[in-house]
């Protein structure tokens, strides 16, 4: 028997809710390119579909009804004005374009349920109320939608789309043939079964375990965990793995979001009969070296494309993954045994690779763009569709609050593990905002995924794939100009738009936050809690174990001067229970992306005292395009304020991790949060004064030291002041019970005879000074201190 030959068109993270959407014309054309090249082809995503943002919104605007009905009429071929009552509706674009691409699975993501079950359940069912056309409101989608280990039982909005069974693809559609079954189709599954050429393939399809801290999942739950366990994730999907075996299918795929493409690495591993593991959640993108880039996009590649491994068993598995925003349509190409078993050495690069969702891409497959895009052409389907929704979005380009010289990064890959000057902007404008409402508030937390996409434009330059980076393009139809920051640019990067929440947090829990903020972080990783800050400088070590990474963290005020040392050399400084008012997120507050605020409220609620800024007066300036005490609010009223015209613009140039300075990462720079001998300001307190040093006092002398004063110089300054002369006035005139008092201090012990004659000598001599560094500085007392 011939080896069979599959040709597998995946994406992954799609997400067309900010700019990304206008990528997906070129993307619908590719596919529907590729799929004519092979007999046996079946498109498939990883989930994150759609994304909250101006795209999104804008599907449901009323002036689009023309536009949603004449593109579901041309892919249904149905006539002109067949569907004259389908309306539109918030993601509607999005599925319209899916089901374009006839995909035989999308997985569930975490980003489906950030508009609540309701407005999801509204995407995916057919409305249909009578017998006739005119009676369609909605087909909804035309494909299933997979997770084996959620549960849909007690969602109300969900569950009656659900089946446990595991169908063919086709059983999901809603099509005009028969509206009563239209209407009854589920579009919920753990596991479909997809024919071509004559071969069966399974699909069974999983949702990050994490899904309650990172998204509004409603009464849907996550089946037996909400922490990351993949030997539990595995068992659940073996069951369906077995059950479609159980039926003869012997070409399996999972298609899995879990966020982090290690964690499929590792899923693998505990699998058995599986073929194929498509990741999703993860942006990773998996490109060969010679392979053209989406510009502006992931510019590193994780690894090659695709990665081969193995199963529980030992039979190859390939993995497989993409970048987001319809950038790239992957394509595998692979044979199987007449076992069904991936038969590795069939996959080459000539078949098996990624394609950018470019014009260029577009030319060099069809000849150029204009057959790309012919009459009638789901291309062309696609094109009108999205010029349709960016005219409405274009709107908004018009709104404009404030300039930048510089492109303002929001990169997954940046935004999720470093410093970038958008997370700086953002959180500075949340500060800023949240002092309108209480001077006393001093930090700003927000978490790096909330930050979905740059404010600014990549050029490609040359023909080798180089591209710059540069601020807002001009948009003659809009009437904006270059530099200009846009309502548009707002939501495009904001696009959940959290509310604002302030929070009292004592100065240990404050320290608690940042280590979960980098808890996650490691290499190649790029989890959604890494934070965005403002008011705090910190440095962390991800070779520590998670909780005990944070090596130091001051607060700083407006100009970078440290206020409050917070952790020196990884320990807590000073007062852990002195109290910080903070602005951070709502969705953080609440326990989103598992921050404790939650706990910490739960616990000690009067002291925390939660003010939510959406339920306040608002900010009162001219900015009022997004509700008040939102993030998108609290960026407009900023830059209205400090970046209004061209002569102010915000000009501080993104930099590279190794030159950060709110978050330093230490596995590729050195700490340069405190000064160096912070340590022996500490220390100095102890020793002379018998206690931990004070929040201002060690700011003072810290700051002090970074001026260029000597540790000597501090040290005598100590000795003159009045508090010194209450610990050591009385025993100016015996040096030796001075020295006997030092050592009590600093060491907790009586002075050993021979190391109270040297330092009694020395003090009658006038070396004080000398004195108190050795015995503050001794390995003793730096070994007492911990």
């Amino acid at each position: 028997m011939a080896n069979y030959s599959l040709q597998l068109l995946h994406a992954a993270d799609m997400e067309g809710g900010g700019g990304d959407l206008l990528n997906a014309p070129a993307f619908v054309s590719i596919v529907d390119y590729l799929e004519d090249q092979h007999s046996n082809s079946l498109f498939i995503s990883s989930g994150d579909l759609v994304l909250p943002g101006p795209y999104l919104s804008a599907a449901g605007d009323r002036s689009l009804r023309d536009a949603v009905q004449q593109a579901n009429e041309q892919m249904l071929g149905l006539a002109p004005g067949s569907l004259s009552n389908l309306r539109e509706g918030i993601g509607r674009i999005d599925i319209t374009l899916a089901n374009l691409l006839d995909p035989a699975s999308i997985t569930l993501g975490n980003h489906e349920f950030d508009q609540g079950t309701s407005t999801l359940a509204d995407m995916l069912e057919a409305d249909t109320r009578g017998e006739t056309l005119d009676d369609v409101r909605w087909l909804g989608a035309q494909f299933p939608y997979l997770s084996a280990n959620l549960d849909f039982s007690a969602d109300s909005n969900l569950s009656g789309l659900y089946t446990a069974d595991i169908l063919a693809d086709s059983a999901f559609d809603s099509t005009t043939d028969d509206l009563s079954t239209a209407a009854a189709a589920p579009k919920l599954a753990p596991a479909t079964i997809v024919e071509r050429g004559g071969e069966k393939i399974g699909i069974v399809g999983a949702t990050t375990q994490i899904l309650d801290s990172i998204s509004s999942n409603g009464d849907t739950r996550i089946i037996g965990t909400s922490q990351n366990d993949i030997p539990l994730l595995a068992a659940q999907l073996q069951v369906y793995i077995d059950q479609l075996r159980d039926q003869g299918v012997n070409k399996i795929i999972v298609a899995s979001h879990l966020q982090q493409i290690q964690l499929e690495e590792q899923l693998a591993g505990l699998l058995d009969g599986v073929d194929i593991i498509m990741a999703g959640g993860s942006n990773a993108l998996l490109a060969d070296a010679d392979q053209p880039l989406f510009p502006g996009g992931n510019t590193a590649a994780y690894s090659d494309y695709p990665i081969l491994t193995q199963d529980k068993s030992g039979n190859n598995v390939a993995l497989i993954n993409t970048d987001g925003g319809w950038r790239y349509v992957g394509q595998l190409t692979v044979e199987f045994d007449d076992q069904g078993q991936l038969i590795a050495e069939s996959i080459n690069d000539q078949s098996s690779r990624l394609y950018a969702a470019t014009d260029s891409q577009l030319a060099s497959l069809w000849g150029s763009t204009d057959a790309a895009y012919a009459q009638g052409s789901k291309g062309q389907i696609a094109q009108d569709l999205v010029n349709a929704v960016a005219g409405v979005v274009t709107e908004k380009d018009g709104l404009v609050f404030g300039n930048t010289d510089t492109f303002l990064q929001g990169e997954r890959s940046q935004v999720r593990t470093e410093e970038t000057n958008l997370g700086n902007l953002t959180a500075d404008a949340n500060l800023w905002y949240a002092q309108q409402y209480d001077a006393s508030v001093s930090v700003s937390i927000k978490n790096g995924g909330g930050i979905r996409e740059p404010i600014g434009v990549t050029y490609a330059v040359g023909a080798e794939g180089d591209y710059e980076l540069r601020p807002p393009q001009a948009n003659p139809e809009s009437g904006k100009e270059t530099g200009q920051i846009s309502q548009l640019d707002i939501e495009s990067s904001l696009r959940f738009n959290n509310s604002l929440t302030l929070l009292t947090l004592t100065r240990a829990e404050l320290v608690q936050v940042l280590e979960h903020a980098v808890a996650a972080s490691a290499e190649g990783a790029t989890p959604g809690q890494f934070a965005q800050v403002s008011g705090i400088e910190y440095s962390y070590d991800w070779n520590q174990p998670a909780g005990a990474r944070i090596t130091s963290a001051a607060r700083v005020d407006s100009s970078g001067q440290v206020i409050d040392i917070l952790v020196s050399q990884g320990d807590l400084v000073g007062d852990g229970s002195a109290e910080v008012r903070i602005v951070t997120l709502g969705f953080l507050a609440s326990g989103g992306d598992s921050y404790p605020f939650a706990d910490f409220e739960a616990n000690h609620g009067d002291r925390v005292n939660r003010l939510d800024l959406d339920s306040q007066d608002a900010v009162t300036r001219t900015a009022d395009a997004a509700s008040p005490g939102t993030e998108q609010d609290a960026l407009a009223e900023f830059l209205q304020e400090r970046f209004s015209d061209s002569d102010s613009a915000y000009s501080q140039a993104d930099t590279p991790a190794t030159d950060d300075q709110r978050i330093q990462n230490l596995a590729l720079r050195d700490d340069s949060v405190l000064a160096a001998d912070t340590q022996s300001i500490i220390r100095l307190y102890d020793t002379l004064f018998n206690r931990d040093g004070d929040m201002g006092g060690l700011a003072y002398w810290h700051n002090t030291m970074e001026a260029g004063l000597s540790y000597h110089a501090i040290v005598g300054a100590f000795v003159e002041s009045a508090e010194y002369q209450q610990h050591f006035g009385s025993l100016a005139d015996d040096p030796g019970a001075l020295v006997e008092q030092l050592y009590q201090y600093a060491l907790n012990r009586e002075a050993d005879a021979g190391g109270k004659a040297f330092y009694t000598e020395l003090v009658e001599q006038g070396q004080l000074i000398e004195v108190i560094s050795s015995i503050s500085e001794s390995a003793e007392h730096i070994s007492v201190l911990g």
